[in-house]
């Protein structure tokens, strides 16, 4: 019904600053080109110069809105009752590690028993992704040596809400300070970070052989949509049409990709090459990808950080991700 009274003008689109196929798709044009073909604006949530209409990254509060990014806002949102829809998945394995000083004696998962770890609070933030994040990356550690949370000490890092939110720096200074003995990085700006101090890799969660050893906040991200989109034929399809496009000039592109994520990171282009060495930046919605994120719907229901429970299944909307594929990948056939 709400098509009837509306009309889709301008969209807005936020992503993480992580390897996205929206951030290519921006870069390269495609996203800019496939919504005009529909009388439709596409505008980037970050350039907004109300700054009050950035939080609606974490809570999807914005009308038209398409998020790509972390898992756990996505999920939050969904939780609160914020009506979004699921429209694909995306995985690409990225850096994930526990660091501790090298004089801490511990040199793998075994070792933080009994130990303290540095949980970043950002408490200004609706839903706190980054300690939730810290969180399942010490469980995932812990499962490794077959322990869990109750076996370590956690500690709170509060941190400013001022500077980037990426940063590790409240983390690292702790560290530094003894405050606590392990923390948890990420990313390519985790990995910068890892390689330029003085620290001990605890333990390889990123490139794990099991794929849930590394399910966090980046693994697999989520595309989102304001659930009105859907009712308007066609945008969220061309949409995921750019995306896939974006996927695939990526995968042909790689040092160009480099160059987009490096200005999306803030990290240095090597360390991008290292951090997200494997995966794809193309959108699905395969069962193995489905069941990694109910994995960390669980975990981060069990854990507090959702507002209440919800059927990650029914949240999908797979219709338009089936006919994007399908209209772009015959219209590539036919141009071969």
């Amino acid at each position: 019904m709400s098509s009837k009274k509306t009309t889709v003008e301008r969209i807005s689109i936020t992503r993480c600053p992580v390897p996205t196929a929206s951030s290519v798709a921006f870069d390269r044009g495609f996203l800019q080109k496939e919504l005009a073909k529909a009388g439709i604006l596409a505008s980037v949530l970050q350039d907004e110069k109300d700054a009050a209409m950035h939080g609606a990254h974490f809570d999807h509060s914005l009308p038209f809105l398409v998020r790509e990014g972390g898992n756990i806002p996505a999920l939050w949102a969904r939780s609160t009752g914020r009506d979004t829809r699921l429209v694909a998945l995306v995985w690409v394995d990225e850096y994930q590690t526990i660091l501790a000083l090298p004089d801490a004696n511990i040199s793998g998962p075994a070792d933080l028993r009994g130990r303290r770890i540095g949980i970043p609070r950002h408490r200004y933030l609706e839903i706190d992704f980054r300690a939730a994040q810290a969180l399942r990356g010490f469980h995932s550690a812990l499962w490794l040596a077959g322990l869990t949370l109750d076996d370590v000490e956690p500690v709170d890092l509060e941190a400013p809400s001022a500077g980037r939110r990426d940063s590790w720096d409240t983390e690292i200074d702790a560290l530094r300070r003894r405050e606590v003995d392990a923390i948890f990085v990420k990313g390519a700006t985790g990995l910068q970070a890892a390689r330029t101090l003085d620290v001990r890799e605890v333990a390889d969660l990123g490139f794990h052989p099991d794929p849930l050893v590394r399910v966090n906040n980046g693994v697999p991200r989520a595309v989102t949509v304001d659930a009105e989109l859907i009712e308007h034929s066609g945008v969220v399809e061309r949409v995921l049409t750019a995306l896939l496009r974006a996927a695939d000039w990526a995968a042909d592109h790689r040092g160009d990709l480099t160059r987009v994520i490096a200005a999306e990171t803030g990290a240095s282009p090597e360390f991008v090459e290292t951090a997200y060495r494997n995966g794809s930046l193309r959108p699905a919605l395969h069962e193995n990808l489905l069941a990694a994120l109910d994995a960390q719907r669980k975990f981060l229901f069990e854990h507090g950080f959702l507002a209440g429970d919800f059927n990650v299944r029914e949240w999908v909307h797979a219709g338009p991700l089936a006919a994007a594929e399908k209209n772009y990948y015959e219209g590539v056939s036919n141009h071969d």
